[in-house]
């Protein structure tokens, strides 16, 4: 996120994509009340191939010192910007990173946690509740089993505070999402006792990625099968594969041979999501790979084959 602090007050901004200075306050996202500063004084924005000031003023606006006059200029990191005479209108670049989304503390000034695609939320370095995109649908808030969306200014807590998220622009998705996703499928690969999993994610068959033996595929792998199970009873798609929270907890406790609770299944989706938007460029289109309601949940992506050497235990493909 990109950033500049006031050289006196050290006030923090946090930019977004275009940004106004000015001493309109009904225009100005930073209110410069001096007399010398025009009514929209400066706007900062973001470009692709990074930031830009566009002075707009009468008296114009000191970079490093050189004076610029209704013209435009790239910012670069520790450029000094100063919009009056007054000593309190000079700012620093502190960091000139994309616009991205991000949490602001509502009870402590300046405090912010900046989010990216799947962010885990800890409190005292415990895991607590996550924040996730998934594409088509926005922003989600996930916590101790609960969902819900997020929209610009939303309000959420955790760590015993609470925070606003701010979007901060969009998410630009430049390749097509939504074919990768309607053609990948998970493989599982079994040994023979089931004690090992390796999962993989087909995405075409010149594209195969391979996702590792993890704890977390065991759940995958319950709730797959409980799906499959569900289509060959023949029930409706949308209802296919929802499991009992309760029951599911006690079924991996029995197939890991250890005692597990929310606590570790919530931490286990997170981290099923964190690798998969960690591994693939594209990662975040699988955000929604586990889909959640009241009390049940169920495995989101719909495609996945089940394999135990060369045996086929069953699968559900795409088309």
């Amino acid at each position: 996120m990109a950033s500049i602090i006031n050289s006196v007050t050290k006030e923090l901004v946090i930019l977004t994509p275009h940004y106004v200075f000015g001493r309109n306050p009904a225009i100005a996202n930073t209110h410069l009340p001096q007399v010398d500063i025009s009514q929209f004084h400066s706007s900062v924005f973001w470009a692709r191939d990074g930031w830009y000031l566009r002075d707009h003023s009468r008296n114009g606006t000191l970079i490093d010192g050189e004076l610029i006059r209704q013209s435009t200029r790239k910012l670069i990191k520790k450029h000094t910007i100063q919009f009056g005479s007054d000593e309190s209108t000079r700012w620093q670049v502190l960091d000139l990173e994309p616009p991205g989304p991000y949490l602001k503390s509502i009870k402590r000034k300046d405090e912010i946690i900046k989010l990216s695609l799947v962010t885990e939320l800890c409190n005292h370095d415990q895991h607590e509740a996550a924040i996730y995109y998934i594409p088509e649908k926005g922003w989600v808030f996930e916590r101790e089993g609960a969902t819900s969306s997020l929209s610009n200014g939303s309000k959420i807590i955790f760590q015993d505070d609470e925070w606003e998220f701010v979007a901060n622009g969009d998410i630009e998705e430049t390749i097509d999402l939504g074919n990768i996703v309607s053609q990948a499928y998970f493989l599982f690969q079994l040994s023979h006792d089931e004690e090992h999993i390796r999962l993989q994610l087909v995405v075409s068959d010149e594209q195969v990625i391979d996702l590792g033996s993890r704890s977390h595929n065991y759940l995958l792998l319950a709730l797959s099968r409980t799906r499959l199970s569900d289509q060959l009873l023949e029930i409706a798609p949308e209802e296919q594969g929802w499991m009992q929270v309760g029951k599911l907890v006690k079924d991996l406790s029995r197939e890991m041979r250890k005692d597990i609770d929310m606590y570790f299944l919530n931490l286990q989706i997170f981290r099923l999501r964190k690798q998969l938007s960690e591994t693939l460029s594209f990662g975040y289109a699988f955000a929604n790979v586990i889909e959640r309601r009241s009390g049940e949940i169920r495995l989101g992506h719909p495609f996945f084959c089940i394999k135990k050497g060369e045996q086929n235990l069953g699968a559900i493909l795409p088309e």
